[in-house]
C-alpha cells in the first residue's frame, strides 16, 4: 500500500516538474536590439575621399579567379653581369651552422659593418653573398662572428 502511494506521488511530482520545465522552456521572450548607425566624421561628398577609394571599388567588382592574394615572399632577379656579359667578382660567406640565431647574428653583423649583402635561400641552406671589393672588410666579419661562436670563412665566387 505504501508502495502504491509513494509511486503515485512520485509520478505526480515527475509530471508536475515536466510541465513546469516545458512551460519555462517554451516562453516567448521578446528581444529588442539597438544597433548604432555608423556616422563618419568626414562627409562622403568630399572629392578626395571618393578618388582614394576607387581601387577598392575596382577590386570589389573583380572576378574572384582574377585576384591573387599577396604573400610574404618576394622573388627578384638581380643582373650582376656587366654590360659585355662579363661576370662580377663577389664573395660568399660560409658559416658552419644554419639556424635562426646564426642567421640573425650574421645579418646584424653585416648591417652593423654597413656591407651590402644578399641572402639567397636555395633548398634548405641559405647562401649569403657579400658585395665588397676588398677582403679586409670581410675578415672583420669573420672576426665579429667568432664572438658569437660562429665559425665562418670567405669564398670568392663569380656571379
Amino acid at each position: 500500500m505504501h508502495k502504491k502511494i509513494l509511486g503515485t506521488l512520485f509520478t505526480l511530482l515527475f509530471a508536475g516538474m515536466s510541465l513546469f520545465l516545458y512551460k519555462l522552456l517554451n516562453q516567448s521572450i521578446e528581444v529588442k536590439m539597438d544597433v548604432a548607425k555608423e556616422q563618419s566624421p568626414v562627409p562622403s561628398s568630399e572629392p578626395g575621399f571618393s578618388t582614394q577609394r576607387e581601387w577598392v571599388k575596382e577590386l570589389a567588382h573583380k572576378d574572384a579567379r582574377e585576384f591573387i592574394f599577396p604573400v610574404n615572399e618576394l622573388f627578384m632577379q638581380i643582373d650582376l653581369h656587366g654590360t659585355n656579359g662579363e661576370k662580377v667578382k663577389s664573395y660568399r660567406l660560409v658559416i658552419d651552422r644554419i639556424d635562426r640565431y646564426s642567421l640573425f647574428c650574421v645579418v646584424q653583423t653585416l648591417s652593423a659593418l654597413r656591407l651590402s649583402y644578399m641572402v639567397v635561400k636555395e633548398e634548405k641552406a641559405p647562401f649569403i653573398y657579400v658585395q665588397e671589393k676588398s677582403e679586409k672588410a670581410l675578415e672583420k666579419v669573420v672576426a665579429e662572428l667568432e664572438k658569437y661562436d660562429i665559425k665562418s670563412k670567405i669564398v670568392e665566387v663569380w656571379l
